[in-house]
């Protein structure tokens, strides 16, 4: 049967269904980092103990600078002192290092 033009078929509606996970799972990375309503208790106690805050007012002493900060030319990375927890690459803590 042929198609009709401005007629939404199966085979479109399923190849829709099919990419729309991928499309998700592209933007999700971005969303964590950025999203503190995401976090734990424990993860949101961690970074209040610590002083974090985003933006940082000094970008010079940004995490992305800090040596607990890895993620190279990342907007997102992960600190050694939140175990691990991703932050934003323009936050700060009161624990931060200079890298060097």
């Amino acid at each position: 049967m042929p198609d009709s033009e401005g007629v939404l078929t199966r085979r479109a509606i399923l190849g829709l269904v099919a990419i729309a996970p991928l499309v998700l799972a592209a933007q999700a990375p971005a969303s964590s980092c950025a999203d503190p309503a995401t976090l734990s208790a424990a993860q949101k106690s961690m970074r209040k103990s610590l002083g974090f805050k985003s933006p940082a007012p000094d970008p010079a002493k940004a995490c992305g600078t800090c040596a607990f900060f890895t993620g190279k030319g990342a907007d997102c990375g992960a600190c050694a002192l939140l175990s691990g927890g991703v932050v934003p690459a323009n936050g700060v803590c009161d624990s931060w290092a200079k890298k060097g």
